[in-house]
């Protein structure tokens, strides 16, 4: 096997080519190449290092797509595609919930000042405002379109687009896309994030349903005597104060308090990429190679949405694209379990070989159940593609229980040839039941 091949050896070449002429790499030609790998990656996440923390239409962001731009210029024709989105949808959206808590409590509050009927009437009215308030900002904070679509104002962003051919070479629906983003997450005020996503977990479900628990029983039992009263004000004030504290203070839109982006999968998804421009034949014939590095992803996928809707040409293709890697515990995922969007009929058994083959462990975990829920509350990159007619396989390695592992600079290059392997198998597997045939 050439150099150009070292990464992998698939089920498909086992078959075209013969079990001498695709016989697994050596211990030191396997270490050769993924010593290599290691240091690309590392090469790459050192280069865009000091744009690595901005948030979306942020002049770190833009200037970080511009250099991702000029790493890859001189493989392939790469430019920036612009689209608008407002900077303050996603995770940020949390301060909306916080801001309709506080006019919900607002009316319940007032409604003590009135008559027995005013009082119910307000409290309705709060009961109305934090329900609504609470149903808009929310599908605005899980991504929802038409939430999204209406906050203002809108600010630009860039994806960064390299080809290895012109679309009118493309073979039929012969496409693979490489994909992550290059965006940071919005961070905190505070120091520990993980401690605040735990609280806010725990407390503002809890909140919310004592606040809501209250309303009722002041519009059952009234407010006419002391102790009502009493009750009735100073524990959910208490309680309301906690709820919107939470909300408002779990995340900050602030670029100083931005989580950085490791670089990490931005960095794999472009050695990857430069493998397969450098080695067309690992793919069938005609098929287009493109790569992504997605603008504006941490607010409700602004970057993978307008990638979708920009290139249509994209479906029935082939998607490889790598979440956030945090950790040494790479996980491929099949689904979202949240919303229920399958990725692929064939990563699965594409990931198979790929272990088999490569060597490197990865979970694909059952993707249900509470835990898994709750780490698909934003969705994935992924999503998009997906529902654009791309088959996708979706990697990430990030644990909110901190059992993620440490990424160890060595962990590059085995990441490097198991996602290459993966692609690779889905291409070869979804394009022979197509045709019937490897190109």
């Amino acid at each position: 096997m050439s150099e150009d091949n070292d990464y992998i050896v698939t089920r498909a070449e086992r078959a075209d080519g013969g079990e001498e002429d695709a016989l697994p790499l050596s211990a030191e030609e396997r270490v050769l190449a993924r010593k290599e790998a290691d240091d690309e990656v590392e090469e790459l996440i050192r280069s865009v290092s000091d744009h690595a923390d901005g948030l979306t239409s942020t002049k770190e962001e833009t200037v970080c797509a511009r250099k991702l731009r000029d790493e890859i210029s001189p493989y392939a024709p790469t430019r920036l595609e612009a689209f608008r989105t407002p900077p303050y949808a996603g995770r940020n959206c949390c301060a909306l919930l916080g801001v309709s808590y506080f006019f919900a409590a607002f009316f319940y509050f007032v409604s003590f000042g009135g008559s027995r009927t005013d009082g119910i009437i307000l409290v309705l009215v709060a009961l109305g405002v934090f329900v609504f308030g609470g149903v808009a900002a929310g599908s605005a904070f899980l991504g929802a379109r038409s939430a999204v679509k209406n906050l203002y104002p809108k600010k630009v962003s860039y994806n960064v687009f390299g080809e290895s051919v012109p679309l009118a070479k493309q073979k039929g629906d012969r496409v693979v896309v490489i994909a992550s983003n290059h965006d940071a997450s919005p961070g905190s005020y505070f120091v520990n994030f993980a401690l605040v996503r735990k609280v806010a977990f725990i407390v503002a479900p809890l909140s919310a349903a004592l606040f809501v628990l209250f309303c009722v029983v002041k519009i059952c039992v009234g407010s006419d005597t002391v102790p009502k009263i009493t009750s009735l004000t100073i524990i959910p004030f208490l309680n309301s104060v906690a709820g919107i504290f939470v909300l408002i203070m779990h995340f900050s839109p602030l670029q100083r308090h931005a989580r950085e982006n490791n670089g990490i999968s931005t960095a794999v998804s472009i050695v990857v990429y430069r493998k397969l421009l450098a080695s067309p034949e690992l793919l069938p014939e005609g098929t287009r190679v493109c790569f992504v590095s997605f603008g504006g992803e941490n607010s409700a996928h602004a970057g993978s949405r307008a990638f979708a809707k920009a290139h249509p040409e994209i479906s029935g293709g082939v998607a490889l694209v790598i979440g956030d890697i945090e950790g040494s515990r790479v996980a491929m995922l099949k689904r979202d379990a949240l919303r229920g969007v399958e990725y692929s009929s064939y990563a699965g058994a594409a990931l198979f070989d790929a272990v088999e083959n490569t060597g490197v462990d990865c979970a694909m975990p059952p993707c249900d159940g509470v835990k898994s829920k709750l780490s698909a509350l934003h969705g994935y990159a992924a999503n998009a593609l997906r529902e654009a007619g791309c088959d996708c396989a979706y990697f990430t390695a990030k644990s909110y229980g901190g059992n993620a592992g440490d990424f160890r600079r060595d962990d590059a290059g085995k990441l490097c040839s198991l996602v290459l392997a993966t692609v690779v198998g889905m291409a070869r597997k979804k394009w022979e039941d197509k045709d019937g045939e490897i190109g």
